[in-house]
């Protein structure tokens, strides 16, 4: 246990200064463009890197304990994409927003994964207990407050359906209408059969495998079906006779 914190410690630390050497650099980078603007008279100036550190002055930090890390996560991305960030650079960038106990949990992971954004991600939806299958309810039933816009709604209810999809892996016109049409389905199928099937349920998205399976329950419960009449049909019935009391 001591180790693993140690090792912890050293990870976050190890970020902490990350950053703080790229904020460094980039400051003496700006003072030398100064200074060589100034001496030569030029006003040329190089094209810089956009930086990381440019998300702290568009994007809150965020509140685990309040935020709905959904959201958060799709305003991040908004404006790093128009910061024109470079994907590498983005899971810094999220560092710089997230309290410490976020920083620590991603400080877990690997160092092949630790740069990897869509990982990361992926890391904090689970954290935060979103799935797949919880998007698609937010997406269905989330309701509008008094006081947030049409245009808020609007957002919360695209970035749901986008991340329910996503989940899924849905990448195609063809993959979309089968996943709309799945979802029909499974709304008219028996609740018995939801909980057949429950551990492969909400990952369902093949039209002819649902189907498939369905056919299945419903061939199995009408053989069950079957059976339970036969045998209350042919089955002897058994007679009970009381015992008359012996004469004395």
């Amino acid at each position: 246990m001591v180790a693993d914190r140690e090792r912890l410690k050293m990870v976050a630390d190890r970020e902490r200064l990350k950053m703080e050497a790229d904020r460094e650099r980039l400051k003496m980078e700006a003072e030398l463009e100064k200074l060589r603007t100034t001496s030569d008279g030029s006003a040329n100036p190089k094209l810089e890197k956009p930086s990381c550190y440019e998300l702290t002055k568009t994007v809150p930090s965020f509140d685990s304990k309040n935020g709905d890390i959904t959201l958060f996560l799709s305003l991040f991305e908004r404006q790093a994409k128009k910061a024109q960030i470079d994907t590498k650079d983005w899971v810094s960038g999220l560092l710089m927003l997230m309290p410490s106990d976020i920083v620590q949990l991603i400080a877990r992971e690997s160092e092949e994964n630790i740069d990897n954004y869509n990982y990361i991600k992926r890391v904090l939806l689970k954290r935060f207990k979103f799935s797949p299958e919880e998007f698609r309810r937010k997406f269905l039933h989330h309701q509008k407050n008094s006081e947030k816009s049409w245009r808020e709604f609007t957002f919360e209810i695209s970035n749901y359906f986008q991340e329910w999809i996503e989940g899924l892996k849905i990448d195609s016109f063809v993959k979309l209408k089968n996943l709309i049409i799945t979802d029909q389905i499974k709304r008219r199928a028996p609740l018995e059969a939801k909980y057949r099937f429950l551990d492969e349920w909400t990952r369902l998205v093949s039209l002819s495998e649902l189907a498939d399976k369905l056919d299945e329950y419903e061939l199995v419960r009408s053989d069950r079906k079957y059976e339970t009449k036969r045998k209350q049909q042919f089955n002897p019935i058994e007679k009970h006779t009381e015992s008359l009391p012996e004469d004395s």
